[in-house]
């Protein structure tokens, strides 16, 4: 909270808010975006894009958050500003009403789903179809600029954010976008929009992927090769690519990783994040068939690829590839050689550049070094770290988080200490609790 104040920067002020421990579980965007009066959208903006420079904005953000004027880098007037101001922080009676804890505890308890929310999706939901109507025959430029914003906000918001929570924003924007290439648009238009659809159908196949719906992560997949073929972009059908890789690679399926991506490696292609990518898919199948030569040449490409990209298109999430995920790579295939060493020193690398608030990588990394200390005989530093994953109140418990739980009690199977004992007590309730809530998830869907 104190380097967000510091930056001046009112969305990492929000942010730090939100996932304070003070409130017992992280506020999701969508709650604080009703008490602000936006939609989670906007919000994701506010946190992740540039410092807010409009007063009248910044003014209404520290009135929604009760921010102490001594904290802030510019002069609060009394009055909440007018125009922006939530239903929850409405005026009454000429003065300023400011959000209650007690209503802001209350949104928090009920999960955001307040009898205001049917009434703002509603709102949100009827702006959106005055948007489509009024862009009829032609969209704006303004309207093609938001949609490429919002696609790019999803896809660094899936790895931050329990899946459920995007599912509905990427829909919706698809809807609009299906809505917009129905009617006559200019070439440059259509050419963008087809290229968001393919990024909101790569999202929306990750929220599939780590709901262990596989099948229907496949066809979203495809769906998004169809349209990055259809606009010519061979960068946005690598990120593709390598978004489908994760589908035989958690389905243990090594040789099946090597027949999909083979053929595109092997062709001459210009550095890329997403080049990187596939030959970090590459080398992780390599190591799984225990070939070390060939896990070590194809991490060598992958660095080689990401240390030639342009810098600018060197992103979290799920449309790039940082230098941390291929840290990950590297100790989970270290891991899988018996190479404690190298596992447990690029598992430290990754986890120094993680944003600790990701969902899943970095829990998946905690797991891999815990899996490369047991190797090492430090069992009960393995077992401390493996439950430090489980228990960091931003893991979401998604397939791939199981399966690298699961491996790791295995690598631990027959030995007897307390700590064992202690592991294998939490393993088995965050498995059974998350097994139920799991199901529940499968069947709402």
């Amino acid at each position: 909270m104190r380097d967000a104040f510091a930056n001046r920067h009112m969305g990492q002020i929000i942010y730090a808010y939100r996932t304070h421990p003070f409130h017992g579980k992280v506020v999701p965007q969508e709650v604080v975006a009703r008490w602000a009066g936006i939609s989670q959208t906007q919000l994701s903006r506010v946190e992740s894009g540039s410092p807010l420079l409009d007063l009248k904005r910044l003014m209404h953000w520290a009135h929604t958050l009760r921010i102490p004027p001594r904290l802030l880098w510019f002069h609060l007037d009394e009055p909440a500003p007018r125009g922006e101001v939530s239903a929850d922080a409405r005026p009454r009676g000429g003065q300023t009403e400011e959000v209650s804890t007690s209503l802001r505890r209350h949104f928090v308890a009920l999960g955001g789903f307040a009898v205001t929310s049917h009434v703002l999706g509603m709102l949100e939901s009827e702006l959106d179809l005055m948007h489509m109507t009024l862009d009829r025959g032609t969209t704006s430029e303004e309207r093609t600029s938001n949609i490429e914003g919002i696609a790019g906000d999803l896809g660094v918001q899936v790895v931050k954010t329990p899946p459920e929570a995007i599912l509905d924003p990427a829909l919706k924007t698809l809807h609009s976008i299906r809505a917009l290439l129905e009617e006559r648009q200019p070439t440059r238009h259509q050419v963008r929009l087809v290229r968001a659809s393919a990024r909101l159908s790569i999202v929306i196949g990750e929220i599939m992927f780590t709901l262990n719906r596989f099948g229907l992560a496949h066809e979203w997949y495809r769906t998004a090769e169809h349209a990055a073929h259809d606009v010519g972009d061979g960068d946005l059908a690598d990120t593709v690519l390598a978004n489908q890789a994760n589908l035989p690679t958690y389905s243990d399926d090594p040789r099946g990783v090597l027949a999909l991506l083979s053929p595109r490696l092997e062709r001459d292609t210009p550095p890329s994040p997403a080049v990187a990518w596939l030959w970090g898919f590459k080398a992780r199948a390599h190591a799984a068939l225990n070939e070390p030569d060939e896990f070590w040449r194809s991490m060598h490409q992958a660095h080689e690829s990401l240390a030639r990209s342009p810098g600018e298109r060197i992103t979290g999430g799920i449309l790039s590839c940082p230098p941390e995920r291929l840290a990950f790579y590297e100790a989970t295939g270290a891991a899988r050689l018996n190479d404690a060493g190298r596992a447990v020193s690029a598992a430290d690398r990754a986890l120094s550049l993680y944003d600790p608030c990701e969902t899943t990588e970095p829990a998946l990394v905690k797991l891999e070094r815990a899996s490369a200390l047991a190797g090492a005989g430090e069992v009960p530093e393995a077992c401390r770290v493996a439950s430090e994953a489980l228990l960091d109140r931003s893991t979401y418990y998604s397939v791939s988080v199981r399966n690298y739980a699961r491996k790791f009690d295995q690598r631990i199977r027959g030995i007897q200490l307390p700590e064992t004992r202690e592991w294998r007590e939490l393993h088995a309730e965050v498995d059974g609790r998350n097994g139920t809530a799991s199901k529940r998830r499968e069947r709402d869907l």
